[in-house]
C-alpha cells in the first residue's frame, strides 16, 4: 500500500537540500501523494531569492491533486485548538489539521519541538524526520548511496548517532521488517559514516 504524507517547512527544505541525492524521486517509493499546506508553502517560499533551488518544487505543486498537493483542506476546528501552542508554530498547525482532513498516514517534520508537542495532544499521529525517510528508503534498498546522503543531510541539519538508530529501528517497525544488530550499527556508526 502507498501512504501519504503531510509535510512541514523543516522536512521540506532539508529534502531540498538533499535533491542533488534524487531524494525526490525515490520518495514517489514511499508515497502517493504529499500535501503540502498553505503556511508551509509561505514559509518555503521566504527565502527563494537566496535559496533558488526551491523553484523545482514549487513549479510541481498542483492544487489538491498530484505527489506535490498544494493542500487547501484542513480541520478548521483543529487549526484553532493548535494555533498558539507552545512548540506549534502556524505551519505545523495546519499541518496537524490537514492530517487529519486528509487522513493522512503520517507528518513529516524535523522540528524536535513539534513533535514533543504533538505526542502530548494526539499520541495517534506519526511524525517521520528526514532521516526515517533516508532509514526506510535504505532499507528497502532503493537509495544507492545512503551513508552520503546522511553525511549531507548532517552537514545542513546536525543530529546524533542515536537519532539515526532510532530512525532505523523505527523505521523497520514501520515497514514490518526485521534489521539485524549487525547491520543497525553499521548504518548508524558515526565511526563508520566518518562524522563528528
Amino acid at each position: 500500500m502507498r501512504l501519504t504524507a503531510v509535510i512541514d517547512n523543516a522536512t521540506l527544505v532539508n529534502l531540498t537540500k538533499l535533491k542533488h541525492h534524487n531524494i525526490f524521486n525515490s520518495l514517489r517509493n514511499l508515497f502517493s501523494q504529499i500535501h503540502i499546506p498553505q503556511e508551509v508553502r509561505k514559509e518555503y517560499e521566504v527565502q527563494l531569492s537566496r535559496y533558488p533551488e526551491r523553484v523545482w518544487v514549487l513549479e510541481r505543486l498542483r492544487l489538491n491533486e498530484g505527489f506535490y498537493s498544494f493542500c487547501t483542506r484542513y480541520d478548521s476546528i483543529m487549526l484553532t485548538v493548535l494555533n498558539g501552542k507552545i512548540g506549534i508554530d502556524k505551519g505545523e498547525a495546519e499541518a496537524v489539521a490537514q492530517h487529519r482532513t486528509v487522513n493522512a498516514h503520517y507528518i513529516l517534520s524535523d522540528d524536535i519541538r513539534f513533535k514533543d508537542a504533538i505526542k502530548d495532544i494526539d499520541s495517534r499521529v506519526k511524525v517521520l524526520t528526514t532521516l526515517h525517510l533516508i532509514a526506510m528508503l535504505d532499507i528497502r534498498q532503493l537509495l544507492i548511496n545512503s551513508q552520503a546522503i546522511i553525511k549531507d543531510l548532517h552537514s545542513v541539519h546536525p543530529f546524533k548517532s542515536s537519532n539515526i538508530r532510532l530512525a532505523y529501528i523505527e523505521s523497520a517497525s514501520e515497514l514490518g521488517i526485521s534489521i539485524n544488530k549487525r547491520a543497525l550499527n553499521d548504518k548508524c556508526s558515526f565511526k563508520k559514516l566518518k562524522l563528528g
